[in-house]
């Protein structure tokens, strides 16, 4: 027999879960379809995927595919900014419907929530001035290294250097100002994202910052809360679809100057 406690509890728990359930019901397609509202959580500091322009309006490769995406699902776009390393969790807490932002798809935060196929890829590098002679984790031996935290940069960097000796990993909050070390001369090494550090040399051309070595090649896709099979069926199709068509590809072709196989992604499996 359950005491009164431990009905309490039950009760709690079941409260809990059906608080849940309401959350994910209220963020699925078809509700997002009847509220004509598609909130996208994307990183503004993460050149060229997300940034804002001049008159401080969200462009890049990931703002430009949420727009494609609100655009053929029919409804406006919200684009919730967010930090590098809140967007599971701004995700997670229902302030956004989906996160549209560089996320690589790896075993751990499939943990916590699920992906839609690839729409793009990328390579995550160490960079330097082209005088140092770095070519591997090994060649950091003594060096400190700029890397934004909770980032997949940041995973493989950790790794890499685990049994290198006297490595000093300095971690930033978000990719602009771990970025603002590099061009301050603060520090010198960087360990982030091809296409970021494209657009840092493109920004500040007198900028000494050449690419050593590659960490990792990663597929990155749209993601989703867990337990939404009609959500992530579409997102699969739609995906599929504008990779076919060239649309995704043309989007980061434009933004990246990388030309993505359509047929690689659809074919990824983890």
């Amino acid at each position: 027999m359950i005491g009164r406690r431990g009905l309490c509890t039950v009760a709690a728990g079941l409260a809990i879960l059906g608080g849940t359930r309401r959350a994910m019901a209220e963020t699925n397609l078809a509700t997002i379809r009847q509220n004509k509202k598609l909130r996208v959580a994307i990183d503004m500091g993460n050149p060229p995927h997300g940034m804002l322009d001049g008159k401080f309006q969200p462009i890049g490769s990931d703002v430009e595919t949420a727009q494609l995406l609100a655009k053929d699902l029919g409804v406006a776009l919200e684009v919730v900014q967010v930090p590098t390393p809140s967007r599971v969790q701004f995700l997670l807490s229902n302030r956004a419907d989906l996160v549209i932002s560089a996320l690589s798809i790896t075993p751990e935060r499939r943990q916590v929530v699920e992906f839609s196929i690839p729409y793009a890829s990328l390579k995550t590098v160490v960079a330097a001035p082209a005088a140092m002679a770095i070519s591997s984790y090994a060649d950091l031996a003594g060096q400190r290294v700029a890397v934004t935290r909770g980032t997949v940069n940041d995973q493989y960097l950790t790794q890499g250097v685990k049994n290198v000796p006297n490595v000093t990993v300095t971690r930033f909050e978000d990719d602009a100002t771990t970025s603002t070390a590099i061009t301050s001369g603060q520090l010198q090494i960087y360990a982030s994202s091809l296409p970021l550090i494209t657009q840092l040399k493109q920004t500040n051309p007198s900028l000494d910052l050449a690419v050593k070595f590659t960490m990792h090649g990663f597929p990155i896709g749209i993601a989703l809360r867990k337990d939404d099979p009609e959500f992530k069926a579409y997102l699969d199709n739609w995906v599929t679809t504008n990779l076919r068509n060239g649309k995704l590809v043309d989007i980061y072709k434009k933004w990246q100057d990388v030309v993505i196989s359509p047929e690689e992604l659809i074919a990824y499996h983890d």
